[in-house]
């Protein structure tokens, strides 16, 4: 039998305990709340220590632990298991700085510890960064890889002189991240450190390592995540309000819970002939192409138009004439219904978390992108999904949504997915929504303490839909208001663009501009109170130094998309971030 979670109410936690290393013998080495950012607290008057002292701290960090009862979650302690100084260089582009590598041991039998990196860089602007994860996370987010959507020769936030730091969410898959993600779910410690608490829990920890390392806590602390990070950072604003200063929210798993009964949904066809091999993929992209690639001005294989295809294109007119499979110039009604399932609403029969009923369904235009990403990845690999366990050769859908069902749902690994039911699990559905979905609108504690928040959706990415987060956004401007959701929200769509953020030109096969230094555009809204404007310039630069630019073009404010003006369409210059009713 498994305990039942009560999911905890969406509240903020605006009081932060005061933290201790546990250093030696059991000594308590309590550390004064002089820092900033993050929590809230001023920044040190002390000058910082030098570099030649943060050597020697660095090696002296490994051993500490920081008392669980003093977090500000309920948690076993935190061990710092190494503290290593890693010379510049160590990787490519890094400066020197202290590596620690460490665990938060767990508070119930058979649950994993939370295991955690930080990155204490010698020359510190006085910022951190904390780095979300992806999928059902599982490994170590180390904080020392490229963010999502990082123009090429981007240096790394280390490198920038930030603070990182990343967790694996509590829980150990390297042993069945292939096939059975979700199996952590079965112990309810795992799945509530996954859903939101280990992320509170190695925050207040990094935080307690910044105070010991550098005498003083961050001045502003930024979260930074996409897809299943991006959920996590949008998790922050509404539950932590007081903890992060700034959050980058990439394609965002916002509504989960809705999204994986999606992902069900447009399974359960594949079982009665409803999978799709490449060449009924390519059907589909080529007829969307032909009717949505002029809509924003210029024919250059990219649907930028992304509301106006919607109304253009309607998958009803690829139905083969009986509705049978006859070849592939045409879609059988059971490949249909496996589209619509993935293009259209998937309805709840009951509401979830703050009344959402309807998964929006994903958009026309990107159907086959760089790295397989599209159709072919997510939905339908053109096999007939194995049950109860998926093959590793299985849509990354198919096997997500298997996962949830038998591990998050049914609580058992042998259930078939084929007799899946929504109303039979009604109340765990609810319980695991209330936990997982990030689709609270009240950001207004956010919004008090000063907090700022980008989202970006891109239009190609099936793995989720984009409206999921336009349709957020719109949540919190009407709960809101505009003027107050203008002070603090942002939300830019990046047309065409893949779950992963690439895209190319369906007919020239060229890859489009797609990245943007994200992080640099939070930091001077959060830091020195710059507005981000309407358009942000993407860029697609050489993979090799210098990185020169070889084509640009804006990534508009919501509602709007980039409409071609005349000129060099490899130039930002060229395009116009358009309304969507304007033509």
């Amino acid at each position: 039998m498994h305990a039942t979670p009560t999911a905890p109410p969406r509240t903020t936690r605006s009081a932060r305990p005061r933290l201790g290393f546990l250093l030696g013998a059991g000594l308590v080495l309590a550390v004064a709340a002089c820092g900033g950012g993050g929590d809230g607290s001023p920044s040190g008057t002390t000058p910082p220590p030098d570099q030649a002292a943060l050597r020697t701290a660095c090696p002296a960090l490994a051993g500490a632990k920081v008392e669980g009862r003093l977090l500000g979650l309920p948690s076993g302690d935190a061990t710092l298991a190494s503290a290593q100084l890693m010379p510049a260089g160590s990787v490519a582009g890094l400066p020197e700085y202290c590596q620690v590598q460490g665990a938060i041991a767990a508070r119930s039998a058979g649950a994993d510890p939370i295991r955690f990196q930080i990155n204490l860089p010698l020359s510190w602007n006085e910022k951190a960064l904390m780095v979300g994860g992806g999928g059902f996370n599982g490994s170590l987010v180390t904080g020392l890889d490229p963010l999502r959507d990082a123009p090429a020769g981007q240096p790394l936030p280390l490198a920038q002189g930030y603070a990182t730091f990343g967790t694996d969410s509590g829980h150990d898959a390297a042993a069945y991240l292939a096939t059975d993600p979700a199996r952590f779910a079965l112990n309810d410690e795992m799945f509530a450190n996954f859903a939101h608490e280990s992320y509170k829990k190695v925050k207040d920890v990094a935080h307690e390592v910044f105070r010991r390392f550098y005498q003083r806590a961050p001045r502003k602390q930024y979260f930074f995540g996409g897809s299943e990070g991006g959920r996590e950072g949008l998790t922050m604003a509404q539950r932590y309000p007081q903890d992060f200063d700034g959050i980058v929210s990439v394609v965002p798993v916002i509504q989960w819970t809705g999204l994986f009964n999606g992902f069900l949904a447009f399974t359960q066809p594949q079982f009665h002939g409803g999978t799709l091999d490449a060449a009924k993929i390519k059907l589909v992209a080529d007829a969307v192409n032909g009717a949505c690639d002029a809509l924003d001005g210029i024919a250059d294989g990219v649907v930028s138009d992304y509301l106006g295809c919607q109304a253009r294109f309607d998958l009803q007119a690829l139905r083969c004439p009986d509705g049978g499979d006859a070849g592939d110039s045409c879609l059988s009604d059971a490949q249909l219904a496996t589209l619509k399932a993935a293009y259209g609403p998937v309805s709840m029969p009951f509401p979830l978390a703050n009344g959402i009923t309807t998964y929006p369904g994903r958009m026309f235009g990107g159907e086959i992108q760089p790295a397989g990403e599209g159709i072919g990845r997510w939905i339908s690999t053109g096999q007939i999904p194995s049950v109860p366990t998926p093959a590793a050769t299985d849509a990354r859908g198919v096997i997500y949504g298997s996962s949830y069902a038998r591990y998050v749902i049914a609580r058992d690994p042998a259930f078939d997915v084929r007799g899946y039911d929504p109303l039979a699990y009604a109340d765990r559905i609810r319980q695991v929504s209330e936990w997982m979905d990030s689709t609270n609108p009240d950001l207004s504690a956010f919004f008090k303490r000063g907090g700022k928040l980008i989202i970006r959706e891109n239009t190609g990415d099936f793995a989720q839909s984009p409206a999921a987060g336009i349709q957020y956004y719109e949540s919190v401007v009407a709960r809101m208001g505009q003027s107050d959701a203008d002070k603090f929200l942002r939300l830019y769509v990046s047309p065409a663009s893949s779950h992963g953020g690439r895209a190319a030109s369906r007919t020239s096969g060229q890859e489009v501009p797609t990245t943007h230094d994200t992080l640099d555009t939070l930091d001077r809204w959060a830091d020195a109170g710059a507005a981000p404007a309407d358009a942000l310039v993407q860029v697609r630069r050489d993979t090799a130094a210098p990185y020169k630019v070889l084509a640009s073009r804006p990534m508009c404010r919501y509602p709007a998309f980039p409409r071609y003006g005349g000129g060099d369409p490899l130039s930002a210059d060229s395009y116009r971030c358009s309304s969507l009713g304007a033509r």
